[in-house]
């Protein structure tokens, strides 16, 4: 990648990856291919991926959590094991996220969904029970994916979008990383057409 990817999107294979890549392309219309982090798409064929990997959360400036039905059960499944057990790679980029101070945005998809609960995580992911979420329904996907790029602008606002048009809807922040404001919408959020994938 030619510049440092600001945006990570973070997500569990086996659950929501067809959310996950609509998300990376959305929002890499909106900001540029080279500005959005998604490991299968911006790690080049035979190039180390643990690498790639740890540097774009070194350089990024938000973890987007794509979060689906059945991600809380495969987090339970894939929890920190014996030596030498396959790494659970969305866990792991999570924790760098926070270890870095990155903001961590947890985007549940679809209304079935439930909001995390600590007793369904383990117990170095309960933090994100703590966090606002954003939701991603597949009833109204223009809308809810414009919000997740308003959201992603307000947590990186050296990104500059492609259509100078758009504007930041949100209203409520805090502090992010760079000097930068990192804001949260209040409540549910609707939202995302998924026509391909919905059922």
């Amino acid at each position: 990648m030619s510049v440092a990817p600001e945006v990570f999107v973070n997500y569990r294979t086996g659950d929501a990856e067809m959310a996950a890549a609509l998300v990376q392309r959305e929002l890499a219309h909106r900001f540029g291919p080279d500005h959005v982090f998604f490991a299968s798409r911006s790690i080049a064929p035979g190039t180390d991926y643990t690498h790639g990997i740890e540097d774009a959360l070194r350089r990024c400036r938000v973890l987007l959590a794509v979060i689906g039905p059945r991600w809380a059960e495969r987090s339970a499944e894939r929890a920190p094991g014996p030596a030498g057990q396959q790494r659970d790679w969305a866990h792991h980029e999570i924790l760098r996220a926070r270890e870095y101070d990155i903001p961590v945005l947890p985007v549940l998809v679809g209304r079935e969904t439930p909001r995390l609960r600590a007793t369904d995580l383990p117990e170095d992911l309960a933090f994100l029970t703590e966090r606002q979420y954003m939701r991603l329904d597949h009833r109204n996907a223009a809308v809810d994916l414009e919000r997740i790029a308003d959201e992603v602008l307000h947590c990186a606002p050296t990104l500059t979008a492609r259509d100078s048009g758009i504007r930041p809807t949100s209203r409520h922040g805090h502090p992010g990383p760079a000097g930068g404001a990192c804001y949260h919408f209040d409540g549910d959020l609707r939202g995302a057409h998924l026509y391909f994938w919905s059922r």
